[in-house]
């Protein structure tokens, strides 16, 4: 096989990724930051939810970051889902300092009712607490995102109400700290947006298959969310951001996904065990548990990610001839600028992007990992199984 059939078709990939970034980079429509625009003439009220399950790390500093917002119509209640690990006692003293503002709601993290899964059930049961209230919004939040713009709630709560959305999601600032959360978490979210068209997730006409949508940040109506029936529409559902999305869709409401990297911030997980469980549990219910799709995803990861450096080594080691090294380079430094100008657009520490492809490797990896410990129903989180 010459160089140019074995590279050719790569280096042209990442020559149209990188024009597509660029392009990205100048005009990209869907995004909401802090200064768009907060609700018309309407003051709606809106009822924030935090479901925390040994979360004592990071339940106060989220829920801080909640009380800190500018909009004054807004309630939160924290659900404690049976947490061992200080989480009660913090969510207790937050409803004890913020009375009428804060409330604490407890389960006993036993056995979950047939059908439900632990972060459906819990949300369920703290919207259910919140509706009494009957306020405009409900929006729920992950216990590791910390809100970053006072402004967070009345943007979202503008655009929303201006575009009438039935649901609003964001993806927000993913932070990375230790090695392996700068090499695997950036090259984990980029294939979760890569496979994504934002201009077609967000037109109901264009999109197809099921939208993608971030648990992170999940902003309803009130009257959507009583239409699906709640979290009840993903009672038993692993990746629930990407059903409740479905549900919405299929209901023939309106939803939208943003970029929100100026109003929120989330730290998924803290070392490598978490990441390695983390996206166990996600990736191949992601892709519907279709084995001929993993295939052919890490199929693309290895001829795209990894292909060109071990085409480089190959080459330097004399294993292929001189002819390969212009198209072996050419193709890895290419790749390396488009990884580089992502990592621009994302704020991620450009000296990473040179894992790529070690990054890559972990990924298909854990791509396997998680489709066999799905079948067998291994798959496990926050001490719970999450069966087959």
């Amino acid at each position: 096989m010459t160089p140019a059939l074995a590279l050719g078709p790569v280096l042209l990939f990442w020559s149209l990724a990188l024009l597509g970034a660029l392009k990205t980079r100048r005009d990209n429509p869907w995004k909401l930051g802090p200064d768009g625009p907060g609700p018309e003439a309407e003051q709606p009220r809106v009822a924030v939810i935090i479901p925390a399950r040994d979360e004592a790390h990071n339940i106060e500093a989220c829920a801080r970051s909640v009380l800190d917002q500018d909009w004054p119509h807004l309630t939160l209640t924290l659900f404690d889902d049976g947490s061992t690990d200080g989480t009660t006692a913090i969510v207790d003293r937050l409803a004890a300092a913020h009375p009428g503002r804060v409330v604490a709601l407890h389960g006993d993290g036993g056995a979950l009712p047939e059908g439900w899964l632990g972060k459906p059930w819990a949300c369920q049961r703290a919207a259910e607490a919140a509706l009494a209230d009957e306020p405009d919004y409900l929006l729920f939040l992950d216990a590791d995102v910390r809100l970053t713009a006072p402004q967070a709630v009345r943007a979202a709560l503008g655009y929303a109400g201006r575009n009438r959305l039935g649901l609003l999601s964001g993806l927000g600032f993913l932070e990375v700290v230790t090695f392996w959360e700068k090499v695997l978490q950036p090259v984990i979210a980029g294939l979760v947006i890569a496979g994504q068209s934002m201009d077609k997730n967000n037109d109901v006409d264009r999109r197809k298959g099921k939208p993608l949508a971030n648990g992170q940040f999940l902003l309803f109506s009130r009257e959507a969310y009583t239409a699906i029936g709640g979290h009840k529409a993903v009672a038993n559902a692993i990746v629930d951001d990407v059903g409740l999305a479905t549900v919405i869709r299929d209901q023939g409401l309106r939803y939208n996904l943003l970029f929100m990297r100026t109003l929120f911030r989330c730290r998924m997980y803290n070392s490598f065990g978490e990441i390695w469980r983390g996206w166990t549990k996600n990736l191949f219910i992601g892709i519907d548990r279709r084995w001929g799709l993993l295939v052919g995803i890490t199929t693309f990861i290895a001829a795209t990610s990894v292909w060109p450096l071990l085409a480089v080594i190959l080459w330097g080691l004399g294993v292929l001839g001189p002819a390969w090294g212009p198209w072996a380079l050419g193709t890895l430094a290419t790749l390396h600028v488009f990884r580089f100008t992502m990592d621009r657009i994302f704020d991620n520490d450009p000296r990473y992007g040179f894992t790529h492809s070690l990054g890559n490797v972990l990924a298909i990896a854990l791509f396997f990992n998680s489709a066999l410990a799905t079948a067998r129903g291994r798959a496990v989180w926050k001490g719970r199984s999450l069966g087959a």
